[in-house]
This record gives C-alpha cells, sequence and structure tokens, in this order.
C-alpha cells in the first residue's frame, strides 16, 4: 500500500519516482491539482485504490474510480467494479496507466450506482519526473530512537527475565514436591513392614506367615523370585538291594552295650559317695 504522505527515492539528475497522498482521505471527490505537484515532465505510471462496499448480497451495485479527461471529454481513467449478488468486502488493486502527462489528469471521484456506500476509501497515484539541476535541499531528519533504548522494550526484558525466574522456580519446586513425596512413600512403607512385624512377635509366631509373606512382596521387600515354583523333576531311585534283609551288626552291639555298661557304673558310683 503506498504511503499517505509524498514518498520517493531518487539521484542526482535521474528520475525521481514518488506517490502521492490518499486522494479519497476527505471526500470521494477531489481536484488533482490538490494532489499532484506540479513538476515539468512529472507523469503518472499507475493508481492504486482500495474501499469497502457495504451492502446487502442480494442488491445491485456498482462502484467507479475514475479522473476526467483534463484536455477534453470523457475520462482519462476509470475503473468500474460490480458488486451486484455479491456480499460486502473490500477490494485493493494497482492499476498500471503508463507514464500519463499531468496535465491530462483532470479531476478525480468514486462514483457509486446501486444500492450500497463506500467506506475507508483510497486513491494513491505513483508518478515520476526529473528533478532540475537545483533539487530542493532534503532536510536532515534526526535518527530514530533505537528499539533497545524505549521504555516499552526494557520493561518487556524485565517481564521476560521475570517469567523465566518464575519458571524456574516452579520447575524447582515440583521437583523438591516429587521427592519430598518418594521419601514419605518410603516411610510409610517402612512403618507398615515395622507394624507387620511387631505383630507377628506378639502372636510367638516362629516364621513368616503366608500374610506377612504377601505384605513383603507388595511393598517390595522380597524380590518376586520368592514366588517362583520349583519343577519337580521326579528323580527315580536307583539303589537296588540285592538282599530283602540285612545281616545285625554285631560290633555295633557290642559298642551299645559296652556304652550302656559304663553309664551304670557311673551312676552306681553317685551313690555309692553318698
Amino acid at each position: 500500500m503506498a504511503s499517505a504522505l509524498f514518498s520517493s527515492y531518487s539521484y542526482s539528475s535521474e528520475t525521481v519516482f514518488e506517490s502521492s497522498p490518499n486522494a479519497a482521505a476527505s471526500s470521494l471527490n477531489w481536484v488533482m491539482t490538490n494532489v499532484l505537484p506540479e513538476y515539468t515532465g512529472l507523469t503518472v505510471n499507475s493508481v492504486i485504490y482500495q474501499y469497502s462496499a457495504v451492502k446487502e448480497t442480494e442488491d445491485d451495485m456498482t462502484v467507479a474510480v475514475q479522473n476526467e479527461n483534463a484536455q477534453g471529454p470523457g475520462y482519462i481513467f476509470r475503473e468500474v467494479d460490480d458488486w451486484s449478488g455479491q456480499p460486502s468486502n473490500t477490494i485493493y488493486r494497482v492499476v498500471p496507466v503508463g507514464q500519463v502527462p499531468l496535465e491530462l489528469w483532470g479531476d478525480g471521484s468514486i462514483e457509486v450506482e446501486g444500492d450500497g456506500v463506500v467506506e475507508d476509501a483510497r486513491v494513491v497515484y505513483n508518478y515520476q519526473y526529473v528533478p532540475s539541476d537545483a533539487p530542493p535541499e532534503i532536510p536532515d531528519l534526526p535518527d530514530p530512537p533505537r528499539v533497545e533504548d524505549s521504555e516499552e522494550y526494557l520493561q518487556s526484558e524485565r517481564d521476560r527475565k521475570a517469567n523465566l525466574r518464575a519458571q524456574q522456580e516452579e520447575e524447582e519446586r515440583r521437583e523438591r514436591e516429587a521427592i519430598e513425596e518418594a521419601e514419605e512413600k518410603k516411610k510409610l512403607q517402612l512403618q507398615e513392614l515395622e507394624s507387620l512385624l511387631g505383630t507377628l512377635v506378639l502372636n510367638d509366631l516362629q516364621g513368616p506367615s503366608e500374610v506377612l509373606h504377601n505384605q513383603m512382596v507388595a511393598l517390595n521387600y522380597l524380590s518376586p523370585v520368592y514366588q517362583s515354583v520349583l519343577v519337580d523333576p521326579g528323580y527315580e531311585d536307583s539303589v537296588t538291594l540285592s538282599d530283602a534283609e540285612l545281616p545285625d551288626n554285631m560290633n555295633a552291639r557290642r559298642m551299645n552295650l559296652a556304652q550302656d555298661g559304663l553309664h551304670q557304673e557311673m551312676v552306681n558310683s553317685q551313690y555309692e559317695e553318698k
């Protein structure tokens, strides 16, 4: 979109290209002597226009953007947009016209026929010319303020750093809570195990019962391997006795009788001493 102010780029003794302000800024009718500067050799290269058509979809409406021919009948420029049967919308067009001399550009207007209105109209003329040997001086413009020095930028940086610190603090808080929660859970498991073991001691149980076993497994104090079932391979006896009856061991019998006799003598000696 062309600037609302005169804009240009040029080199000394070379062609200058500029854009006019919005011709339709205050009215749908304008005088070209108030829009284009009267530079010698000025020609218009293109016309840019934009507007919003406000209407009911079923209504008929046409909009013409135009300039009269300053040196004859008719128009030097005219573009017609047919909005009949169309909903409200905004149009933006760039129309090349091919270096039409300034002297031919008569008064301009936006003409509406049918039911509807035009809002937010904008008409800009792009033109060119060759400046004279002594072009007007371009005043020095102050350097624009750096974005880094503006209060808005500084406040934005402060807010960004504050948000970053808040996020880091929130992450640290969540990590501490997770650690505390894990420690508390471990503590409760230990208390449950101690309570269970204390109950078994009070009941004078000799070993871990099925309830204790299940509780220890649930609290992860017994490896799952303890729940595995060993498969009996069913080993068969390989020793075969040749005789149905074994003979008495006479040596063992004599040894037993000798020990019994010795034990009886020791008992008798205790009574004799008394």
